[in-house]
C-alpha cells in the first residue's frame, strides 16, 4: 500500500472521493481505503443480477453540484448525464395519470388539463422553490457550517420569513396543499418530500426535505434530474479516475478496523488485515456513529461526547427491489407494453395521501402495509448498456419501511417483502407477472450491513431541522472537525446533508486545508444558474402571462410576484 501519506480517506463513497480530489489537487498525498470490492458507497453501479447492471441505492442524479463537476473536470474522466423528457409520472389504479415534463410549457399544459389552479400553483411553487434555493445557497458551501439563527436572519433580512416557515417548518402535505388541490398532483409531489423519512405527510418540519432538494440543479435548472450513463456508479468512477490522475491511491477490499490515535492526535489507521497505514490526517466518509463508536477506541472520547453520538437519531429507512425483465410494463391506462415515453422517466405508482398515512402508521408498528407507493425507473430504455439485448432493468423503491419488524426480521421476511412489492407493481403493470427473469432485494438491514447506512437511512441522519446546519451530525456538536485532532468527517451525516451532492466532501476538504494553512476556512461558491424564474420568463408559459391575467384574475398575484422576484 506504500509509505505513509498526508491524508487517509476512510470510505470511497462519493463524498470521500470528492474530498480526496480536492486534497490531492492541493498537493497532499492521499490514500482512499474502501471496505467493499468496489468504490462508490451508496452511489454505485453493480451487477446485482447476472448480465445486468443496476444503480444499487441512489438511482437518479438531481443534486450533485455542477460546480464540483466543473472544478474537478469530471466530464474529462467519463462522466455523462442526460435528463429524460419525463421527470415525474404518477399512475393511478383507474389508469389515470399525470406527468411532469422536462419542458416547462408542456408541464403547464398538462396541468391546465386538470385545472387552471393546478397550472398556476405549479408556476408559483416553482418560483418559491427557486427563491428558497437561492437564499440557501450561500450557506451550503461552508467549511464552518452556519448556525440556524444565521440562516433565519438571512430570510428575515430578505423579507422572506413566510418562505422560511413554508420550507423549514411546515409539513410536506401542508406545503404541497398550499399550491395544489388535485389529489393526483398532490400525491405525486408529496411523494418527493417523503424520501427515507420517519414521518408522515402531516409531520411538522417534513417540508425541509423539499427545501433541501431545492439546492439541486441540472442543466442550470433547479429541480431537474438526470440519468448517469452506466448508472450512478458513473459519478464515483469518474471521481476515482480524477483522483488517481492527481496521485491518489485507492484500495478496495481494505476495511478499516481502527482509527489510530496517539497523544490525542490521529496517527493513521489499522486495517482488518492488521496492516497499519500512517497519516496525520484521517477523513472519515463513514457514518458518524460508525466513526466514533466502532473505529475509535472508547478512551479517546469523553463520556459526554460519546453519549451525544449514541443519541443521534438514524430512523428513516427505505428498501429497493431490482428486476430483470423481458418485457416492458404495460401500465393500466396505456395502449401496450411497446416502448414509449411512459418508460423513460421516474414513475410513481399508488401515490395517494391515504397510502402515505397508512405507510407511516405501518412503519411505526413495524409491519408491512398492503398498499404501497412504489417508485420505478427503467434506465435500460435510455441506456441499453445496462442490460442484455432484448431485456430491461427495473429498479423499484419503497419509502416508509420500518427498520425493526414487529415479527421476524428482514432476513427471514425478505422474500415476503419482495413478493409484496411485486404484487403492488402488478396492479399497475399486470403483464410483468410472467416476464420477470431475475430479482434482487435490498432491505433496510442490507443498507446498514452492506452499505454502512446505519438504520437503513440513506441520509445517515434524518433531514430535519433538529439535525441541520451546525447541529449536524448532532445538536451537541456539528461540522467536519472532531474532538480528535486530525480527524474529520465528510459524509452525509455532516452539513448540508445527504443525497448525492458532493458538498460535505468538498466542505470537509476545505476545512482540512484551512487547518493546515492556519487560514479562515472558505468553501464558498458564487451563485450561478438561471433556474425556474428565468426559464419561466423565457418560456411560452411566461410570455403569455399577460394574456392569461386578462382571462384569469387568479394569476395577477403571480405576475406581481414575478415582477418583484425575477432577478432574485
Amino acid at each position: 500500500m506504500g509509505p505513509a501519506c498526508d491524508a487517509i480517506i476512510v470510505g470511497a463513497g462519493h463524498n470521500g472521493l470528492v474530498a480526496a480530489n480536492y486534497l490531492a489537487r492541493s498537493g497532499l498525498k492521499v490514500a482512499v481505503l474502501e471496505a467493499r470490492y468496489v468504490v462508490g458507497g451508496a452511489c454505485v453501479t453493480e451487477e446485482l443480477i447476472k448480465g445486468a447492471k443496476f444503480s444499487s441505492c441512489a438511482f437518479v442524479q438531481g443534486t450533485f453540484r455542477p460546480e464540483i463537476v466543473d472544478e474537478l473536470k469530471l466530464r474529462d474522466f467519463g462522466l455523462e448525464m442526460t435528463a429524460p423528457d419525463v421527470q415525474g409520472l404518477a399512475i393511478f389504479p383507474d389508469g389515470s395519470h399525470v406527468c411532469l415534463w422536462k419542458d416547462l410549457d408542456r408541464t403547464v399544459r398538462e396541468l391546465e388539463r386538470i385545472s387552471q389552479r393546478e397550472a398556476q400553483g405549479f408556476l408559483e411553487f416553482g418560483i418559491r422553490l427557486q427563491r428558497f434555493g437561492r437564499l440557501m445557497k450561500p450557506f451550503l458551501f461552508r467549511a464552518d457550517p452556519p448556525k440556524r439563527s444565521e440562516v433565519m436572519k438571512a430570510f428575515e433580512d430578505a423579507g422572506e420569513t413566510e418562505l422560511y416557515n413554508e420550507f423549514m417548518l411546515a409539513s410536506t402535505n401542508g406545503l404541497v396543499g398550499k399550491y395544489f388541490s388535485s389529489d393526483h398532483v398532490r400525491g405525486l409531489l408529496t411523494f418527493l418530500g417523503l424520501v427515507s423519512v420517519w414521518a408522515g405527510p402531516d409531520t411538522p418540519e417534513g417540508a425541509y426535505l423539499y427545501g433541501y432538494h431545492a439546492i439541486g440543479e441540472f442543466e442550470d435548472t433547479i429541480g431537474r434530474w438526470a440519468f448517469v450513463k452506466g448508472g450512478m456508479g458513473g459519478i464515483t468512477q469518474a471521481l476515482a479516475r480524477a483522483a488517481e490522475s492527481h496521485g491518489v491511491e485507492i484500495t478496495v477490499n481494505a476495511a478499516v478496523s481502527e482509527i489510530i490515535v496517539e497523544g490525542g492526535h490521529v496517527g493513521g489507521v489499522r486495517l482488518a488485515s492488521g496492516e497499519e497505514l500512517k497519516a496525520g490526517i484521517v477523513v472519515s466518509n463513514a457514518h458518524p456513529k460508525l466513526t466514533f463508536l466502532k473505529l475509535l477506541q472508547p478512551r479517546h472520547l469523553k463520556s459526554r461526547f460519546k453519549e451525544a453520538v449514541e443519541r443521534i437519531d438514524t430512523k428513516g429507512a427505505m428498501a429497493r427491489v431490482h428486476l430483470l425483465v423481458d418485457q416492458l410494463p404495460h401500465y393500466v391506462g396505456f395502449e401496450s407494453a411497446a416502448e414509449g415515453w411512459q418508460h423513460r422517466g421516474l414513475v410513481v405508482l399508488g401515490c395517494s395521501i391515504e397510502n402515505y398515512h397508512k405507510a407511516h402508521a405501518a412503519q411505526l408498528e413495524g409491519i408491512f402495509p398492503d398498499d404501497l407507493a412504489v417508485e420505478l425507473v427503467i434506465q435500460s430504455v435510455s441506456d441499453p448498456t445496462l442490460a442484455p439485448q432484448g431485456l430491461h432493468t427495473i429498479t423499484l423503491g419503497v419509502q416508509h419501511t420500518p427498520f425493526e419488524l414487529a415479527e421476524g426480521d428482514w432476513d427471514s421476511r425478505k422474500r415476503e417483502w419482495g413478493d409484496l412489492v411485486c404484487e403492488n407493481l402488478y396492479r399497475y403493470a399486470p403483464n410483468l407477472r410472467d416476464h420477470i427473469l431475475g430479482r434482487h432485494i435490498i432491505t433496510p438491514l442490507d443498507l446498514e450491513r452492506d452499505y454502512g447506512l446505519v438504520g437503513g437511512n440513506i441520509f445517515h441522519i434524518p433531514m430535519t431541522m433538529e439535525y441541520s446546519f451546525d447541529a449536524r451530525p448532532s445538536p451537541a456538536f456539528g461540522g467536519y472537525r472532531t474532538p480528535v485532532k486530525g480527524l474529520y468527517l465528510c459524509g452525509a451525516g455532516t452539513h448540508p446533508g445527504g443525497a448525492v451532492t458532493g458538498m460535505p466532501g468538498r466542505n470537509a476538504a476545505h476545512a482540512v486545508l484551512a487547518d493546515r494553512s492556519g487560514t479562515v476556512a472558505d468553501a464558498a461558491i458564487a451563485p450561478s444558474s438561471k433556474g425556474f424564474i428565468e426559464r419561466l420568463m423565457e418560456s411560452d408559459s411566461g410570455s403569455k402571462l399577460g394574456y392569461r391575467v386578462a382571462r384569469n384574475p387568479l394569476l395577477r398575484p403571480l405576475t406581481r410576484y414575478l415582477s418583484k422576484n425575477r432577478r432574485g
